[in-house]
C-alpha cells in the first residue's frame, strides 16, 4: 500500500482522524494524500474559531485566540498544519483542494488510491469536524478504493473483527484488509457471522485463508433474523477493534447516515470500519 487518501473539511480538520491517517500511513510506509473539501451548499465567508489544539505540540505553536476568520485563512491554517504534522511523523504527504462539488474529484483521486481514511461525523458542515450526511454515503457508495470510516475518540486497537456471512464480497474484504495491513499480523481475529445459520459458511476454507496471515483467529455466530441490527448491537459493545466489511457492510452503513438534526446511528460507534466496493 502506497497511497492513502485522507479526506477532510477543509475549514475543520478532525486532529484524531488525521493522527490515526498518519499512523496507517506509517505503519504502511505509504505517502499520505490530503483532499480538503468545501461544500458548495456553505456561504459563510467569515467562520468562528475553534479552541481546539491540534496533538502537534509545539512544532505547530500555541492554540489560536478565539474570534473570527475567513474561511480561507482557516483552510490555509488547516492545509500547513497538515503538511507540519506530517513532517513531523515522517510521511511523505500533498495535498488537494476541492470546492463546488466535490464528489467527482474525489472519486477521481479514489480510482488510483489504494484506500481512503475519512471520519465519521457526518451532519450539517455548520456543526465543526462534521461533513454533511450526503457527501458521506456517496462516498461510500461510489468511492474507488477500500474505505477506513475512523470515529471521533480512537482507542487502542487489539483485535480485528471481519463480518462475514460467506459471501465474494466478504471474503475479497478480508483478503484486501490482510494484504494491504500485514502490519496487523499479530492481532487477535474474530470472524463474525450473523444470521440464522448452524455455523460458520465455509469454514474450512476461511480459516485456510485467514491463517496465512494470522495465528489467533477465533469464530462467533450471531443468532437473529436482523443481521443489520445484530451486527450493530455487537459492534457497539466493543471498543478496541477495527471491524472488516464488504460490499453488504457498506450498503448497511449507508442508511446509518439519517437527513435530520439528530446524531446519525453510525456516530454511536467507536471503531474504526474498514469496507470494501466489490
Amino acid at each position: 500500500m502506497k497511497n492513502i487518501l485522507f479526506i477532510t473539511n477543509a475549514v475543520s480538520m478532525n486532529w484524531k482522524v488525521l493522527d490515526f491517517a498518519c499512523f496507517i500511513a506509517g505503519a504502511a510506509h505509504s505517502s499520505l494524500k490530503g483532499i480538503f473539501v468545501e461544500v458548495a451548499t456553505v456561504s459563510k465567508t467569515y467562520i468562528l474559531e475553534s479552541d481546539d489544539e491540534p496533538p502537534c505540540g509545539d512544532i505547530l505553536g500555541g492554540s489560536d485566540i478565539m474570534g473570527f476568520e475567513t474561511r480561507q485563512g482557516r483552510k490555509d491554517t488547516n492545509i500547513q498544519r497538515f503538511k507540519e504534522y506530517c513532517e513531523k511523523k515522517n510521511i511523505p504527504c500533498s495535498t488537494l483542494c476541492v470546492e463546488g462539488e466535490p464528489m467527482k474529484a474525489v472519486l477521481v483521486e479514489s480510482r488510483f488510491a489504494d484506500l481512503i481514511i475519512a471520519g465519521a461525523a457526518t451532519s450539517a458542515e455548520e456543526n465543526r469536524n462534521q461533513f454533511p450526511a450526503e457527501f458521506m454515503k456517496r462516498l461510500l457508495q461510489k468511492a474507488e478504493c477500500p474505505l477506513i470510516i475512523a470515529p471521533d475518540h480512537l482507542n487502542d486497537i487489539d483485535e480485528i473483527i471481519f463480518a462475514y456471512d460467506g459471501s465474494a464480497s466478504s471474503v475479497f474484504a478480508t483478503r484486501q484488509f490482510a494484504q494491504l495491513m500485514p502490519f496487523f499480523e499479530d492481532k487477535k481475529i474474530f470472524v463474525v457471522q450473523v444470521g440464522n445459520a448452524s455455523g460458520i459458511k465455509y469454514k474450512r476454507q476461511i480459516s485456510d485463508l485467514l491463517r496465512g496471515y494470522y495465528s489467533q483467529i477465533g469464530y462467533k455466530v450471531i443468532d437473529g433474523s436482523d443481521p443489520s441490527y445484530e451486527l450493530f448491537e455487537f459492534l457497539r459493545h466493543r471498543d478496541n477493534c477495527m471491524v472488516v466489511m464488504g460490499a453488504y457492510g457498506r450498503a448497511y452503513f449507508s442508511r446509518l447516515f439519517k437527513n435530520s438534526t439528530a446524531d446519525p446511528l453510525i456516530l454511536l460507534l467507536k471503531v474504526p470500519i474498514f469496507i470494501t466496493h466489490c
